[in-house]
């Protein structure tokens, strides 16, 4: 019973092993994949955002610099050149109100400062005599609304100073633009200026409180000379500094796009616990399974163990067999028939065992029979069954002709395994198209090279004759070359399939850019049951059967180095039909 016992928490940490590894891996990578992913988008998008922001302030802000510009040109080169002219002042000042919405006020001054035009100034605005051309100031918070001062000098076309526009521009607008994007869930935007102080926000915040030096983001955003991001404290932040628009350079101000982390990476989230809820339901069903299987296994092996211990005691008694799955019912047969057979008499021993052995050899040869040309016929079957109500240009036709033909191929190849020590059969001679048979290679093989990113290119000269050897058999010997190279290259790489006449027959030549043959193992390779895999990895059988049917159509088999002295190259003889 322990053994029993055993059993059934082996198959259960089998299937336990075999669902959490997969999980945990696939899991793994994908959600570190989604991760990087979502970070990168959220960055670009943000920063597209920020971008599409700050090109509208900027627009704005360009615009009104530009007319006043063209105001003080106005000024400077106007008719009769009077800058003492007061109603052509008053009318450049009411102009420039109706071109501009967002000048709050507007100040015509002379070169010495007296005012010509317009609104009275604090004394405390610049007019800008110490810069060339103007300039635009810090922003400032009076009644709780941001205002920045902008002058812009009036020079003729000579250079001389004829008077000074001075306008203070309402920033509400920055405000409203922020409110009006479009942001993602617990998304805020932020403006602040050269000194680290608030002017507008899209959640409505208060504005003017100046957080330069208190706040690592804005400081970040301030030093930089373009656009970044930036991840601290639960946050992921991304910013633009407005001197980057060529329009305003000097005018240190940055757009702030602040979000949380949990929702700016929501979709990274969903896809962690999406993983974790499938590992889970896919290993308790794994459990569940392994449960009712290991139930199923162990039943009737702890009955057949009950059995062989009464056997062992000497009881030979005939009872009904122990039923189960599969071999272990067989094998219940088997201990009821050593039952019988332990009663009948000594002189009947040696035939006994002649005879156990024949019936486990008959038993085996059942077995293949039934576990593999039955499925085989079955689909075969079906195949042509489903296939005679299919119209020619029906789309489900190919697909049932392939599965068909497939069926076919795999019930030959068990024929041929089971005929590999008989003479070659009356019509396995062909003829063959070698050109048909490698295209149809290539497009069976095309899923494994694909998944293996290995390559493999076919040339098939010209006007080449028909082989004398069967398709089946022909393809069967490219099928196993090709499939040794994909194996010997898991990293991927190129596969070569060159057909061509050489003196009088056709030589097939398969080569790749692998590690190849060592000399040594070249002339053991053709050898049955010799295999230079890992354990597990190959039986040693399939170049054996390559050999084998090539000589049955009296051809032959060679193996070399590949083109370049790299990889290995097999060349394979067939005679012409």
């Amino acid at each position: 019973m322990t053994a029993v016992r055993s059993l059934t928490w082996r198959v259960l940490a089998i299937l336990a092993v075999a669902v959490i590894v997969p999980t945990v891996v696939v899991g793994g990578l994908a959600i570190r994949r989604e991760q990087a992913d979502v970070e990168q988008e959220v960055v670009r998008g943000n920063l597209a955002l920020i971008r599409a922001v700050g090109a509208s302030l900027d627009a704005t802000l360009q615009d009104a610099r530009r007319a006043l510009e063209l105001a003080g040109a106005t000024w400077a080169d106007g008719p009769g050149g009077d800058p003492g002219d007061a109603a052509r002042a008053d009318r450049l000042v009411r102009r420039v109100r109706r071109q501009v919405p967002i000048v709050l006020h507007l100040a015509l001054t002379s070169p010495r400062g007296a005012q010509l035009a317009g609104d009275p100034l604090p004394r405390d605005v610049d007019r800008g005599f110490h810069s060339f051309g103007g300039y635009v100031g810090d922003v400032v918070f009076g009644d709780g609304r941001p205002v920045v001062p902008m002058a812009v000098q009036a020079r003729s076309r000579t250079g001389e100073l004829t008077g000074v526009l001075v306008a203070e521009l309402d920033l509400a607008f920055i405000g409203e633009a922020l409110a009006s994007a479009r942001l993602g869930p617990g998304a805020r935007l932020i403006v602040v200026d050269g000194r680290g102080a608030i002017v507008a926000r899209s959640d409505g915040g208060a504005v003017g409180a100046e957080l330069r030096g208190h706040d690592p983001m804005i400081d970040r955003a301030l030093g930089a000379t373009d656009d970044g991001w930036h991840a601290d404290d639960g946050t992921v932040a991304v910013f633009r500094n407005l001197s980057s628009f060529q329009s305003l350079r000097g005018v240190r101000w940055s757009i702030i796009l602040e979000q949380p982390e949990d929702q700016a990476y929501a979709l990274a989230h969903r896809t962690t616990r999406d993983t974790l809820i499938t590992g889970a339901i896919a290993l308790a069903i794994a459990l569940a399974f392994g449960a009712w299987l290991a139930a199923r296994l162990t039943r009737p092996l702890a009955a057949i163990a009950t059995r062989a211990d009464a056997i062992a005691g000497g009881d030979t008694t005939a009872t009904p067999p122990v039923r189960g799955p599969g071999e272990i019912g067989a094998l219940g047969d088997r201990i009821e028939d050593m039952a019988r057979r332990l009663g009948e008499r000594a002189e009947l021993q040696a035939a006994l065992a002649q005879g156990d052995r024949l019936a486990t050899v008959g038993t085996l040869s059942a077995s293949v029979a039934h576990e593999i040309n039955n499925p085989l016929t079955t689909v075969l079957g079906y195949a042509n069954y489903m296939l005679e109500d299919k119209a020619a240009d029906h789309p489900d036709r190919d697909g049932l002709e392939l599965i068909a033909s497939e069926a076919a191929r795999m019930k030959a190849i068990v024929a041929g395994l089971l005929d590999y020590a008989r003479a070659p059969r009356e019509g396995d001679g062909g003829p063959a198209d070698i050109g048909a048979v490698v295209s149809r290679v290539a497009a069976l093989l095309e899923p494994q090279l694909r998944m293996t990113r290995v390559a493999i290119g076919v040339e098939i000269a010209p006007d080449l004759p028909d082989a004398a050897a069967s398709p089946h058999a022909i393809q069967q010997v490219i099928v196993n070359l090709v499939q040794n190279a994909i194996q010997a290259m898991p990293g991927g790489g190129a596969i070569a399939v060159a057909a061509a006449v050489e003196d009088g027959a056709i030589v097939v030549r398969i080569s790749d850019n692998g590690p190849g043959v060592p000399a040594a193992d070249r002339a053991k390779i053709f050898e049955p049951m010799f295999t230079t895999k890992e354990r597990g990895g190959g039986t040693g059988l399939g170049l054996a059967v390559c050999r084998r049917l090539t000589s049955a159509w009296g051809g032959s088999i060679e193996v070399g180095d590949g083109p370049g002295g790299r990889g290995a190259m097999f060349r394979v003889v067939i005679p012409t039909a």
